[in-house]
């Protein structure tokens, strides 16, 4: 009798430790133990079981998601919970039980319930009729104590660790795998934290923590819209109220999606006795892998596309274009400056060169003297940026920023690091390959930086590892690597692809080949990148998208279809980097005493700078520099998702401009003051129109089914993955022109208009590239002053449409035309 007494004590301890019970083998089931949801595509069962009701089948398309579960969470504290704690996830009571009741309601809606003893806990299922993959749930507590309460979703399913196909919290990790190392996980988004932590709202793009199973399965837990903090709720920013906290994991240390809502101690989780709470979401339940069921979360719940539809342009990117080429001319406006720096004179728009793709497409195609005489001093800057004297860094580009007393020797160190002092590989792909890259196509003839580049692919060579990869970093005194955990998940071997092209030495293409097929199987393919901010500790950001567009070069030179591939998957991850909440509205807000709608100064359609940084601050920034590269990734995929993005992202951004030179602030709380935020990076304005131009110029290719086309240059140093033009002639319709900008020369009446020029000055003719940035058709009229082309006592002959018949006037110098909504077209106008 006493080992039998003391047998069942030590069971009854098991089954109170693991809070789940006993397994369905110990309760047959019996009709009226089971219910269910479902729909066309998916059911979910319940059996009740002596814990109570268990989830005990998921069925997708004839497809078992595995470790069905059911468990629910509820966290609960009597004091102010520590923050630190809450975003381990280890702070508070955790109240986990399978429910004791159900009902089926008159809707077919399933009622769980359960009393606890700090209060009654009642959770709604129910099946969307819209989407036959969603699962509604309405999670309700009430209190029965006073203190600080947070609901977690119950957990559908547990993922084995070997299971995990894919995993992510959008903005925060990603991969195929648990990272033991949480300073990887957490800091550099390289795998799943392999402890339960939370991800904060202001740093997650999309509250959709998602799941993909090795069987093809990805589930996904999606907050309704309006649970999260608006970043701008009335008339200030506020990106530190937190009520909604999503990770990969429960608080039992199983894979799942997982959100919390409200956040233990922050905002709404204070309850006195006979309070309530709801906490309101949906399971996405996919037979697909992530991306579709993150575009879902992201077009169907979230509605990024009412964005596009709500959204108005009161200024056009090209009016923009043409007031930051004038204002870049304003040597006191955009702060240029020369100075002696060791041995010559160089020359920068502040503190630092940015786009000199840009900066030669307005000097050459612009025919600007003014910025054309500042191409030298550039050109300087550049050449002292690469050390020429002996030692370890030979031939290397030292850093970002002039310096003159960098360590060890100033002399031998003229530049210096964002921050630290250490040395990257990777600045030469960009200071001086991407630069000197761009400088040649403009000026193929300079056989002193192609000289240079010769020594910066070779030093590239030389660094390179016999895999392929490359060091993060070398210090500039120890020549020790400064990130012995990181590895350099960047496109540094990009800088070998324009070597090859420059010099068309084959040896520098099979060493970018080498180190894309490295970074494909050890980055790409496990969701790892890095990044190329220094004051972030080079955490995720830009590069990502800059990885995508270096595949894509290298796709089109080399004709392997797993670069395209790879460009592909790059582009998708990078796009869970965009913000798609809060949902856009015409709600009135106020700036700085100045009304707007809600879609005017809204984060959703914004990329960051990196995603564990400044997005938690200082929000989104303004260089939309991945549009260019997302319509071209549609136009490789049909995937509409990056074309919707990369228009959201270039349409009704006025309140973030300074409307005398064009510019836009970087980042998104500077609104408040888009002068001073515009001034802050003058320099910036490059990177501006280099983005810009790219962008209009990949939707008119993708419009005009490639009758329009211009040759792609090289990427640009740091923000992005846009490209250089104007160095070669184009394509319009057949016929040859090249680029022209020139400020004055055309007005329009209608800001939906999007327009770039041409010029054939041999024939005499000007093109006049149109896009209708709207869903709607527009008219608009142009206003064509010659008298800014080079030629004198010119006049219009004749005027006509090159692509898409559409009625079109002339009224002497005026032409008025019709587009419709998303159209393209060209007005030829012959003069003479």
């Amino acid at each position: 009798m006493r080992h039998y007494v003391i047998l069942m004590i030590f069971l009854a301890c098991l089954v109170h430790h693991d809070g789940r019970g006993s397994t369905t083998h110990d309760n047959p089931r019996h009709p009226n133990n089971s219910v269910q949801l479902k729909t066309p595509t998916l059911s979910l069962v319940w059996n009740k079981e002596a814990a109570g009701w268990r989830i005990t089948g998921i069925n997708v398309n004839n497809k078992q998601l595995q470790v069905p579960s059911g468990l629910y969470t509820i966290l609960y504290l009597n004091y102010h919970p520590s923050g630190g704690r809450v975003d381990q996830d280890v702070e508070g009571q955790d109240h986990s039980f399978y429910p004791s009741d159900v009902k089926t309601l008159a809707d077919g809606a399933l009622e769980f319930s359960q009393q606890l003893s700090i209060g009654t806990v009642v959770a709604k299922w129910s099946t969307d009729k819209r989407f036959s993959s969603d699962i509604l749930v309405e999670l309700r507590v009430k209190a029965d104590k006073d203190g600080y309460f947070s609901l977690a979703t119950p957990t559908v399913a547990a993922v084995e660790p070997r299971d995990i196909a894919w995993g992510m919290v959008p903005g925060s990790w990603y991969g195929r795998e648990l990272q033991l190392n949480p300073d990887l996980a957490v800091k550099y988004s390289q795998g799943l934290p392999a402890t339960p932590v939370l991800s904060k709202e202001n740093s997650t793009m999309t509250f959709a923590p998602t799941i993909s199973t090795t069987n093809g399965i990805t589930f996904a837990v999606v907050p309704n819209p309006g649970t999260g903090a608006d970043p701008w709720p009335k008339d200030s920013a506020d990106r530190q109220t937190n009520k909604l906290g999503v990770s990969t994991m429960n608080r039992h240390n199983e894979v799942t999606p997982t959100a919390y809502a409200p956040v233990l101690g922050r905002e709404g989780s204070y309850l006195k006795k006979g309070q309530e709470t709801t906490f309101k979401f949906r399971y996405t339940i996919q037979d697909s892998d992530w991306f579709q069921v993150f575009k879902h979360a992201v077009m169907n719940v979230y509605d990024f596309g009412s964005l596009l539809q709500i959204q108005q342009q009161k200024e056009s990117l090209a009016s923009r274009l043409e007031r930051m080429q004038v204002f870049l001319r304003d040597e006191k406006r955009s702060k240029w400056r020369t100075w002696d720096h060791h041995g010559k004179v160089i020359g920068a728009n502040g503190s630092k060169n940015a786009d000199v793709g840009a900066m030669l497409l307005l000097a050459n195609n612009g025919h600007d003297s003014t910025i054309q005489s500042r191409i030298p001093f550039v050109r300087n800057y550049k050449l002292v940026q690469q050390q020429t004297g002996d030692g370890f860094f030979q031939h290397a580009a030292l850093g970002e920023y002039p310096f003159e007393d960098s360590f060890p020797v100033g002399e031998q160190f003229p530049f210096a690091s964002e921050v630290g002092n250490w040395v990257e590989p990777i600045y030469t792909t960009y200071y001086t390959l991407m630069d000197m890259g761009n400088m040649l196509l403009f000026n193929p003839q300079d056989e002193t930086l192609k000289d240079r580049v010769r020594l910066a692919g070779e030093k590239l060579i030389s660094w390179q590892h016999e895999d392929g990869s490359w060091e993060v970093a070398y210090d500039r005194l120890t020549l020790k690597s400064p990130f012995p955990t990181l590895k350099d998940y960047r496109p540094t071997w990009y800088g070998l692809l324009i070597a090859h092209r420059i010099l068309k030495d084959e040896r520098y293409l099979e060493a970018a080949k080498k180190g894309a097929d490295w970074l494909i199987e050890n980055g790409v393919k496990k969701g790892y990148y890095l990044g190329v901010y220094g004051d972030s500790g080079n955490q995720w950001d830009f590069a990502t998208a800059q990885c995508a567009q270096g595949f894509l070069d290298l796709y089109d030179i080399s004709g392997d279809k797993r670069y395209l591939d790879a460009a592909i998957e790059a582009s998708r991850v990078f796009a869970t980097s965009i913000f798609t909440h809060p949902v856009a509205s015409k709600k009135i807000k106020t700036v700085n005493g100045k009304q707007y709608e809600d879609w005017e100064i809204n984060q959703t359609g914004l990329s960051v700078e990196h995603i564990n940084g400044t997005a938690s601050g200082a929000g989104p920034i303004l260089i939309s520099s991945y549009a260019g590269l997302f319509v071209r990734i549609y136009e490789q995929t049909g995937e509409s998702l990056f074309l919707d993005m990369a228009r959201a992202a270039s349409r009704g951004r006025h309140a973030f401009n300074d409307e005398p030179s064009g510019q836009a602030i970087y980042y998104w709380t500077r609104v408040v003051n888009p002068k001073g935020g515009a001034s802050e990076f003058p320099h910036h304005a490059y990177w501006q129109i280099g983005w810009i131009t790219d962008y209009l110029l990949s939707e008119m290719r993708m419009r005009s089914e490639g009758k329009i086309e211009f040759p792609r240059g090289f990427m640009t140093p740091k923000v992005g993955p846009h490209v250089s033009y104007g160095f070669a002639t184009g394509n319009v319709y057949g016929k040859k022109a090249d680029i022209l900008l020139s400020p004055g020369l055309l007005t329009s009446d209608n800001p939906y208009i999007e327009y770039l020029l041409a010029h054939d000055e041999e024939k005499k003719k000007l093109y006049i590239m149109l896009l209708n940035q709207s869903l709607a058709p527009q008219q608009a009229t142009l206003g064509i002053d010659l008298a800014n082309l080079s030629v004198k006592n010119k006049r219009i002959s004749k005027v006509e449409l090159l692509g898409q018949p559409a009625d079109i006037t002339r009224t002497g110098n005026q032409v008025k035309f019709d587009l419709p909504e998303w159209g393209v077209n060209v007005v030829e106008v012959s003069y003479r």
